[in-house]
């Protein structure tokens, strides 16, 4: 039988929370750098930004085919050829919307991503209701808005270049910047009714420790620029609960990759090594088709088809482990 999340001791300080308080520390110091130099130089963003996404962002999805493996009745009927033909015909598959309806593909992207992070952020959360997934999906859509919302002139040109100038969604975009803060409010109020009432039908724990250290992070995405934000929730926060999530599991299931967090981070290099060369690739094909060479677009666009097929397996991991 699998962990029951449910069951799961509330996060203390343990590895995976010292990572995350030791990326607010790292966190806290660039805010004190734009404050005293009044910038942050773009290299050091970008080099900030490969760092937390080379180190913990890829490699928290590189773990999906262990976990497929684990989180089935049958563990030995598991078909690594057949897993991997899936995985990967979704990434293509994706890949080639992006080419063709790139404003679609930004959609999904948003779409997708919102209900992941807020499925992780909110993995404590006990049921499986129309309500409960309301709540995961609140919480994802108030992350994002911190994160674009507060950065609408960094978020635009990336949105120009991902979508190839196009002006319906120019123009929506554009709506949402100009109500920033009603986005955000309304946003943060149904998350905070959704919270509230959670708690108090004991559908929700409430972690002081965790929510604390979330919360500085939200605070310091809203003021550092887009790709330093970006890097500091995705790889500083959400990559490293998905970490301890997948570390419990795995640990449960006694497997061998997973003896401990070190260990399991080892077992994920190989598929992270593979999805660099494929970034690179993506990357050439991206140049080649006539594009502008700039690898923002291309960075946020090989995340988004790598997210896909990740979000796939977490999701029947979370809601398996809700049903045990």
């Amino acid at each position: 039988m699998g962990l029951s999340f449910n069951q799961m001791p509330k996060t203390k300080f343990n590895i995976f929370s010292i990572i995350t308080w030791l990326n607010v520390l790292v966190g806290l110091l660039l805010f004190l750098w734009q404050r005293q130099a009044g910038n942050i130089p773009y290299s050091v963003q970008l080099g900030f930004f490969l760092i937390l996404v080379g180190a913990t962002g890829i490699p928290h999805g590189a773990l999906d085919h262990i976990i497929a493996k684990n989180n089935r009745e049958d563990v030995s009927a598991f078909n690594i050829q057949q897993f991997l033909r899936k995985y990967l015909l979704a990434i293509i598959a994706y890949s080639i919307c992006w080419v063709y309806f790139p404003s679609i593909s930004l959609l999904i992207f948003l779409l997708i991503s919102a209900w992941h992070f807020g499925e992780t952020d909110l993995v404590a959360t006990s049921g499986n209701s129309f309500w409960d997934s309301f709540g995961r999906m609140i919480c994802g859509i108030f992350i994002l808005t911190i994160i674009l919302l507060t950065h609408k002139e960094e978020t635009l040109s990336v949105v120009q270049r991902i979508t190839k100038g196009q002006e319906q969604t120019l123009l929506i975009w554009s709506f949402f910047a100009e109500h920033k803060w009603t986005t955000i409010i309304s946003t943060g109020t149904l998350l905070s009714i959704f919270l509230t009432t959670s708690i108090l039908r004991k559908d929700q724990s409430f972690q002081l420790i965790s929510s604390l250290n979330l919360i500085i992070i939200l605070f310091l995405c809203s003021q550092l620029p887009l790709l330093v934000s970006f890097a500091l929730y995705f790889g500083g926060w959400h990559a490293i609960r998905s970490f301890e999530i997948t570390f419990s599991f795995l640990k449960n299931q006694q497997e061998e990759s997973a003896s401990d967090p070190l260990t399991m981070w080892k077992n994920a290099l190989p598929m992270t090594f593979l999805a660099a060369f494929g970034f690179i690739f993506m990357a050439y094909i991206w140049t080649g088709l006539g594009i502008k060479t700039d690898p923002i677009p291309a960075l946020f666009i090989f995340l988004s088809i790598i997210t896909l097929p990740h979000l796939d397996v977490m999701d029947k991991l979370i809601r398996s482990q809700k049903h045990t």
